[in-house]
């Protein structure tokens, strides 16, 4: 079977005609096996034992900041929405690439059930989101303003755990590397709301 991003689907059966597999186009314009293995390239890279931050408090927030792995702080494009406790960013190594490979990882109280959790997404112009190895999105490549103006949010709240947890986005400029002319930016905040302690 494939499906959007590569994956084969069952092969469509008519009587009298022959069977054929339908392909359907790659998202993100990569396999998502490729998309994967950028994952555990960047946490095997960026991610040692001991990094990340510790969360116990209640309600927690985490924004897109020079902090997070490959990230640098950039100008907000006017067309892009402005997000509260969080900058956009770019990759830090080249901020002039077409794509940006950055990542967090916090852990989450033991000691606290996980009641709600969110992402609010502002990206120009798409982009894959892996949380714990799991693809929350794989988008297509596409020029979409409301990617970014005003943005999107995600429940995450199946994606998380107690625990550590790693986020990783790649995220893609379309029609190549970032500049004034073509900007790119991404800026992501994490929510959570935990319950009290157990």
């Amino acid at each position: 079977m494939l499906i959007g991003d590569g994956e084969m689907i069952p092969k469509q059966r008519m009587a009298g005609k022959p069977s054929k597999i339908i392909r359907l186009p790659k998202s993100a314009g990569l396999p998502r096996s490729k998309a994967m293995l950028m994952y555990r390239t960047q946490l095997r890279k960026y991610h040692k034992p001991g990094s990340g931050r510790f969360l116990s408090q209640r309600t927690v927030s985490i924004g897109t900041d020079n902090s997070w792995f490959n990230a640098q702080i950039i100008p907000r494009d006017p067309a892009w929405v402005p997000v509260t406790n969080a900058n956009y960013v770019w990759y830090s190594g080249n901020l002039n690439s077409e794509n940006a490979i950055i990542s967090t990882r916090f852990t989450l109280s033991e000691r606290r059930a996980i009641l709600g959790a969110s992402l609010f997404l502002s990206v120009d112009n798409y982009a894959v989101v892996i949380i714990n190895g799991v693809p929350l999105l794989f988008d297509g490549p596409q020029n979409t303003p409301s990617f970014y103006n005003p943005g999107r949010t995600f429940d995450i709240r199946r994606f998380v755990r107690r625990g550590r947890n790693d986020v990783v986005i790649i995220a893609f400029n379309l029609g190549g590397q970032r500049t004034a002319e073509n900007p790119a930016g991404v800026a992501a905040r994490l929510d959570f709301r935990l319950s009290n302690l157990q």
